[in-house]
């Protein structure tokens, strides 16, 4: 059995802990301080490697020449731009199929020839 710890023995143990940390249930102080400095040093090493992005952007520049990766940024670009003019055409093909229409019935009046 443990002794109970007298006034000034716990004020000081409270002031060493971090403001705000408390020891995991069933986990001492001293554990909990450790597990503390521990993940903070992982942290760091994270923190410290270049990101997943950064290793694939090195590799790519490794492969593949700076003229190659232009060209597929301008082939991607062309694509965005195919597809908004396939947007812009049927925004077209609407409005002008609304302006047909009777405000009245809602109906297309189609003139034939």
């Amino acid at each position: 059995m443990s002794e109970p710890m007298s006034g000034d023995v716990a004020a000081r143990t409270r002031s060493a802990r971090r403001p705000g940390s408390t020891a995991s249930p069933g986990m001492p102080e001293a554990g909990a301080e450790l597990r503390i400095a521990e993940l903070e040093e992982r942290l760091a090493r994270l923190e410290g490697e270049p990101s997943l992005r950064q290793r694939g952007r090195h590799l790519m520049d490794r492969v593949m020449p700076p003229e190659a990766g232009r060209h597929f940024r301008n082939a991607g670009r062309e694509q965005l731009l195919g597809m908004r003019a396939i947007v812009d055409f049927w925004i077209r093909r609407i409005d002008d199929a609304e302006s047909r229409a009777d405000p009245e019935t809602g109906r297309e009046s189609i003139q034939i020839d």
